[in-house]
């Protein structure tokens, strides 16, 4: 018999011996969760999951513990940075994080930046943004003059207008036509310096006059009227897909900053639709792109824990009159009626009371002997994700019943009638009673609600709400008794900063003594002849806050920059150089060093450029001796725009000279930021570089840059004038032969579009 039970003993004992394995081991994960190694809590509760796919427990802990180990590598990889580690160590951490939550977008995020900093040289795919810049380069109006950097003129002497319109018009190469309500005056005015388009317009804004583009080689000028301005003026319609932006609150902003815009939206789209001249339609350009930012986002990290302690004494007699009375109060009373009769005399008009109707109640006596202590933890560990300027709501717990009794009356005469409880019941209905009960539900748990704002240096404002119900020991079913506490409070912290709320204590203590009077009185024996209650309670509450920035505010130098929109034309008018493409690598025309056998090889055959005028540099007269490699050869002369040269291009110096070489700019319309390599021949030493005027109180900043050669960094704080002064180096001649200045090449952004440039070198001689 014994063996026949044994394989039936068998499988059960696996199954008891499994569940003993699982339950050891998921003390050990709780374990190593409680001491803070959460990344080995994690690999356990894997291994729990593993073995038993069913076990809650171990699937909740593995979701947590995947979530706070990847934070802590984040953690880390934020020291590794702060430390100045390298980029490698921090891509690992980061990857790491991502093996255990790949939800974690912080390091999603980093290791993107990280991506794009590597791969800044390969073209990325077209986006939405790309195909709307492009769209912006192309430009609804678009003209063409031969040349839109300089115009050499000047009236100085009174001149007709219609003159000046013709000359320009034989410079700029564009046909200027007059309406018939253009009226011609003699003004005196020099347009030296000047571009194209800034000629005309100064022309315009001194006569009240307007033009309006027919096509890409003419335009038309008019009388400045009212008029004029809405039959004739350019007219041009966009449509701006926003990405982030509701299009009903930018079309607020638009309409607030100029009410004669006509605009419309598209919900179901996304996007708005604007028609307007080209001035205003560029300053929509500008306020649409920052408006047009996706919200920061935060991950706020809550920790609530709430510890409830109770004690109850109850020791004493207590004197009852029936099962259900606990008022404990000795009563003695008389009746006034008796069973024969009715109280009152009608011989004598007075009061009968008969001796057998006196009656002296003495009720029963209770022992109590109750003592009671409850222990109430509640814990929460929620994590919300919210957009800057929502609200997050989290609401852990569950709804208790309360039960609420409401009667209807019938409208007929009630005489009488009894309740019950919650019930009602009305006689003279056929037996039936017209009772209705109801229920209410009360929410019990932890309600928080978050509304995080976001600032521009990574501090994060919280305005904070809790409440914690709990219920508390002892309730009654139907009419429980609930405990609560509420926070609220707006707090500023800093990215990954954690606030603590504590010493929201509450130490509660009642006691009360009921007895027979007089006799509870007496010392030591009074309590003998009483009932004693105590009831103690003792509540604390701690909650935790850390948050965590997400997603930063998406702010470029230029959301920074002021706008005039009186530059509006210059910058989106059709007379507005072209952005190059994104991936046209800087072109550069350089010169070889000359060799002491040639020392009349200049790097360049022209004049050397006048810095308070800058003109647009031609190329070298002598390719062989200005050393243009292949690209350069093949380029025209005025396929790019901007062009960097020093001056003086030539100069004689002896040792212990010092001479100021001014590295000017031409056609630097839209350039924000770059820099330059400066290779600094070895006979001459660098002793200052100051900025110059076009930087328009930018800065530039001086580091060794690769072969040798010294890296100028530059940065405008402000888009200003196209031409001018970038930055003024002062050298030393140390040594005596030839000494080349040369610039090795450069990068130069317009916003974040590369675009290409042309420079002409210098040569000094020393003796």
């Amino acid at each position: 018999m014994t063996r026949r039970r044994l394989p039936l003993l068998r499988p059960a004992a696996a199954v008891l011996v499994l569940a003993s394995g699982l339950g050891c081991a998921l003390h050990k994960a709780n374990a190593l969760f409680d001491a803070g190694d959460y990344e080995g809590a994690h690999e356990a509760y894997r291994q729990i999951v593993q073995s038993s796919p069913n076990n809650v427990k171990a699937r909740i802990g593995l979701r947590r513990t995947a979530e706070l180990a990847s934070q802590a590598h984040v953690e880390k990889a934020k020291s590794i940075e702060a430390h100045g580690g390298p980029a490698e160590d921090i891509k690992a951490e980061l990857e790491q994080a991502l093996v255990l939550n790949i939800d974690n977008q912080i390091a999603k995020d980093w290791l993107l930046r990280l991506k794009n900093e590597e791969d800044k040289a390969k073209s990325q795919q077209e986006t939405v943004a790309q195909m709307q810049q492009d769209a912006a380069d192309q430009g609804a109006l678009q003209i063409n003059p031969r040349s839109i950097e300089g115009v050499d003129l000047n009236f100085t002497r009174r001149t007709s207008l219609r003159e000046i319109f013709s000359t320009l018009s034989k410079a700029a190469g564009v046909n200027i036509l007059l309406h018939s309500s253009y009226q011609d005056a003699s003004v005196s005015v020099d347009l030296k310096g000047l571009t194209f388009q800034k000629a005309l317009d100064t022309l315009m804004l001194q006569n009240d006059l307007f033009y309006r583009v027919v096509d890409k080689n003419t335009i038309m000028v008019l009388k400045d009227t009212a008029q004029n301005r809405d039959k004739y003026e350019n007219q041009i319609i966009k449509t701006y897909y926003l990405s982030n932006a509701d299009p009903q609150d930018v079309r607020q902003s638009l309409t607030a900053l100029n009410p004669q815009l006509r605009i419309f939206t598209d919900k179901r789209m996304n996007a708005i639709i604007v028609k307007a001249r080209p001035v205003e339609l560029a300053i929509a350009d500008r306020v649409i792109s920052q408006l047009d930012k996706s919200l920061p986002e935060v991950m706020v990290y809550v920790q609530l824990m709430e510890v409830t302690e109770t004690n109850l004494a109850k020791v004493g007699l207590l004197p009852v009159l029936g099962p259900s009375d606990d008022s404990g109060v000795y009563r003695m009373g008389a009746t006034t009626t008796n069973l024969s009769s009715t109280g009152m005399n009608s011989n004598t008009g007075g009061l009968h009371i008969p001796t057998s109707s006196i009656q002296y109640l003495f009720p029963s006596l209770a022992l109590d002997f109750l003592k009671s202590n409850g222990d109430a933890r509640l814990v929460a560990n929620p994590n919300v994700r919210v957009l800057s300027g929502e609200t997050g709501k989290i609401n852990i717990g569950e709804k208790v019943s309360t039960t609420q009794s409401s009667i209807g009356l019938p409208t007929g005469g009630i005489t009488g009638g009894t309740t019950t409880g919650s019930t009602s019941t009305i006689p003279g209905l056929s037996g039936l009673g017209v009772g209705q009960t109801s229920y209410n539900y009360e929410d019990v748990g932890v309600k928080i609600e978050v509304s995080p704002r976001v600032h521009f240096n990574d501090e994060i404002t919280l305005k904070i709400k809790a409440a914690v119900t709990t219920l508390k020991a002892g309730s009654t079913p139907g009419r429980p008794d609930l405990g609560q506490r509420d926070i609220e409070t707006v707090t500023r912290l800093r990215d990954g900063e954690t606030a603590i709320f504590g010493g929201l204590l509450k130490d509660e203590e009642q006691k009360q003594l009921q007895g027979i009077w007089g006799l509870t009185d007496i010392p030591l024996l009074g309590h003998l002849f009483g009932n004693t209650n105590t009831n103690k309670a003792k509540t604390d509450v701690i909650m935790t806050l850390r948050a965590v920035l997400v997603r930063k505010p998406s702010i470029t130098p230029e959301d920074i920059a002021p706008f005039n929109p009186d530059d509006a034309t210059v910058k989106s008018g059709p007379f507005a150089p072209k952005k190059a493409a994104a991936t046209a690598p800087a072109v550069s025309v350089s010169t070889t060093s000359p060799t002491a056998q040639a020392p009349a090889a200049q790097p360049s055959q022209q004049p050397a450029p006048d810095a308070s005028a800058p003109q647009p540099a031609q190329a070298p007269a002598n390719p062989a001796a200005a050393g243009q490699g292949p690209v350069g050869a093949q380029r025209p002369p005025d396929a790019a725009d901007l062009v960097f040269f020093i001056a003086p291009s030539t100069a004689n110096l002896l040792k212990n000279d010092r001479v100021e070489a001014t590295l000017s700019v031409s056609g630097g319309q839209g350039l924000s930021s770059g820099y330059l390599d400066l290779q600094v021949p070895p006979g001459m030493k660098v002793e200052s570089v100051v900025p110059g005027d076009f930087l328009g109180g930018g800065s530039v900043k001086q580091a060794p840059g690769p072969n040798g050669t010294l890296r100028l960094t530059f940065y405008r704080s402000a888009a200003g004038q196209d031409s001018g002064i970038l930055a003024s180096v002062t050298l030393l001649a140390v040594d005596s032969g030839n000494q080349p200045l040369l610039i090795q090449g450069g990068q130069f952004l317009a916003g974040a579009n590369p675009i290409s440039a042309r420079w002409v070198n210098a040569l000094f001689t020393v003796q």
